[in-house]
């Protein structure tokens, strides 16, 4: 099971790292993302969170990649995954036509442009969020990797 663990932090972590560096020169393009979501944020925090969610990102996905802090990183990403499956559900039932900001596979094959759709992205998040927890209950196996 450790390795079963091991292999999907690597995923997970390149699953985070990815978006996160294609979205660092591009902190308008995010912005408006963000408020394509329209949740009622002070723009001051809309502005910072468009400039650091793509390192936080970044030093997650590499946290989790190389197994640095394996329970902080887990429990941090647990908790974005959360938040950004809260997000997409909300856009999806108020019908917003948002971009997630993550990855687009559709240039892989065009049936893979349903992950940047609210339902797609929504179920994607759900998902990873899904298995993440389930890797994350014995989190003995955790605890050993530390050791």
């Amino acid at each position: 099971m450790i390795w079963a663990w091991r292999i999907w932090r690597v995923f997970l972590g390149l699953i985070i790292i990815l978006p996160g560096w294609s979205k660092i020169g591009e902190p308008l393009a995010l912005l408006a993302n963000i408020y394509a979501y329209q949740i009622p944020l002070p723009d001051r925090f809309a502005e910072i969170l468009s400039v650091a969610l793509p390192w936080f990102e970044i030093a997650l996905g590499a946290a989790l990649a190389l197994g640095v802090f394996p329970r902080l990183a887990t429990a941090s990403m647990i908790g974005l995954l959360i938040v950004y499956t809260l997000l997409t559900a909300q856009a999806l039932w108020r019908g917003l036509p948002i971009e997630c900001g993550c990855l687009d596979f559709s240039e892989v094959h065009p049936a893979l442009a349903i992950l940047s759709t609210p339902l797609g992205a929504t179920l994607r998040n759900l998902s990873l969020l899904v298995v993440t927890a389930a890797f994350a209950m014995p989190w003995h196996l955790i605890r050993k990797e530390t050791k």
